[in-house]
């Protein structure tokens, strides 16, 4: 089945809320004290995890790459339908409906995917492609997404967001989400920032190959 990507969206999509402005404005934020602080401690968690060997990283929905600049691994990749020019390693591609992995010059043994594959789709969705991800690609181990809700919007599945965008919030019931090909290890934090708001919580998963 081919996943369809609804009319919203997160960074690094086609969208036209995704202007240069935005990206210029995602840039502060992703320097912003408490943001740097919780996406780094997180990525040092995952990190832990890495074979000895490192990481071998294909990042969906890349955008301005944030995990190339402050994750740790030995290779990376960064794949998205649209070139932001942030990433060296590129690939442009639409990472729900191409087998992307097979575009990788070498077989990834994790993929990253930050606040893309969250906010661009339903949670059934979500977890189709995750299940997909893992079925179709022997090599990959590990996986890292993130994604949000608004404390005062939880009884909405999407939200308007800075730059005219809409997005998808992660409210699912993690209990009805079990699945034979992966374990999810799921972590909320606040994390208040000026492009976004005080009330929003990140809501980060760690996926691992059962």
């Amino acid at each position: 089945m081919t996943i369809e990507k609804a009319k919203v969206s997160a960074p690094g999509s086609k969208n036209a809320g995704y202007t240069k402005g935005f990206y210029d404005m995602y840039r502060d934020y992703l320097v912003e004290p408490q943001v740097r602080a919780n996406h780094d401690l997180m990525f040092g968690i995952f990190e832990r995890l890495a074979p000895q060997s490192g990481f071998l990283v294909m990042d969906l929905g890349c955008g301005l790459g944030e995990y190339s600049r402050y994750g740790h691994y030995s290779k990376y990749v960064g794949i998205d339908s649209n070139d932001t020019g942030a990433v060296k390693n590129f690939i442009k591609a639409d990472y729900a409906s191409q087998d992307v992995a097979k575009m990788v010059p070498y077989k990834p043994n994790a993929f990253v995917s930050l606040f893309s594959i969250e906010a661009c789709y339903p949670a059934n969705d979500v977890y189709e492609l995750y299940e997909r991800l893992f079925k179709e690609n022997n090599s990959i181990m590990y996986g890292l997404t993130s994604g949000f809700f608004y404390m005062s919007r939880m009884d909405k599945e999407t939200v308007g967001e800075t730059g005219g965008i809409k997005s998808y919030q992660t409210i699912e019931n993690q209990s009805e989400r079990m699945t034979n090909g992966f374990v999810e290890l799921r972590t909320y934090m606040e994390t208040p920032s000026k492009m976004f708001g005080e009330d929003v919580v990140e809501v980060w998963k760690i996926l691992l190959r059962k």
